[in-house]
């Protein structure tokens, strides 16, 4: 059953409780999600099922979407409303500039220190098992992309704010350092995930009404062709196939069956003087039925 579902996630579960959710609602084993959501987050999740679950390298391309609500005055051990308080401010209100000077530092290329309550793994640990008691292991900084951050309201403490990022940004750090660069603290009081690519939580089911997108509308971004027979059955064989007179943009294409009804492989594009190169990338079923 290879499927992509597009879900809300609820508060309170966890990435893997939704995967064990779909698990068990589908009764299938391969299952598996492409972008972790803290427990107290909300908003969209993408689920994969089957051999589907071979494309989260792929998502992994998208810019992610949240709408935040920060507080500012408090630093927390988790960087979040879930966590114990760790050093109170007594701070009047911060100009409204100030405040957006702040945050626009943060767009672009930056190195970024993940929460020390998180799910990044330092030689091997989850971060959440090893510093939950007391901080005992210090993340390193990673180098994560951050596109935009609006401010959408203000109302000293609570900034509202809409961040568009890469993959492996933490909200909760933004909002951390922004505590630390006004000298006030700040906390991520709520985050919701809007979008992924141009994937959005609008179109996004509960737990329990799951609904699989097309397959036509899984990674849009890559070029869709559906060749003859025999060049499928070549692909799907994990065998590369020309193309004559035959031209795309995307340096990938996804391969479906007839109609567009099933995707069946993701190729590599190797252009040649006269045509195209396909060579499998990933396969997804070994026949047409």
């Amino acid at each position: 059953m290879n499927n992509v579902y597009l879900i809300d996630k609820p508060e309170g579960f966890t990435s893997f409780d939704v995967v064990r959710y779909v698990k068990k609602s589908l009764g299938i084993k391969k299952v598996g999600h492409t972008g972790t959501l803290d427990p107290f987050a909300t908003g969209l999740l993408i689920v994969c099922t089957g051999n589907f679950t071979r494309l989260t390298d792929y998502f992994h391309q998208y810019l992610k979407t949240y709408k935040s609500t920060f507080v500012l005055g408090e630093f927390r051990d988790t960087d979040d409303i879930t966590g114990e308080v760790l050093k109170r401010f007594e701070v009047n209100p911060i100009p409204y500039e100030r405040v957006v000077n702040a945050l626009k530092s943060f767009e672009g290329e930056i190195e970024q220190l993940p929460p020390f309550i998180s799910a990044k793994k330092v030689n091997g640990e989850r971060l959440y098992k090893l510093n939950r008691k007391e901080r005992k292991v210090e993340p390193e900084k990673t180098r994560v992309y951050i596109k935009e951050i609006k401010i959408l309201s203000y109302n000293f403490p609570e900034i509202e704010v809409e961040i568009t990022c890469g993959t492996g940004t933490y909200i909760r750090s933004i909002a951390r350092d922004l505590g630390e660069m006004l000298n006030c603290g700040c906390y991520v009081k709520s985050l919701r995930r809007t979008k992924i690519g141009n994937y959005s939580v609008e179109n996004a089911g509960n737990i329990e009404n799951l609904k699989a997108i097309p397959h036509k509308d899984i990674l849009p971004h890559l070029d869709a062709i559906v060749p003859d027979e025999e060049k499928t059955k070549k692909i799907l064989s994990g065998n590369e196939v020309f193309l004559s007179n035959f031209d795309v943009e995307s340096e990938k294409v996804r391969v479906f069956s007839p109609f567009f009804r099933e995707l069946l492989s993701i190729c590599e594009v190797k252009k040649q003087e006269n045509g195209v190169i396909l060579k499998p990338e990933k396969v997804f079923k070994r026949e047409i039925l």
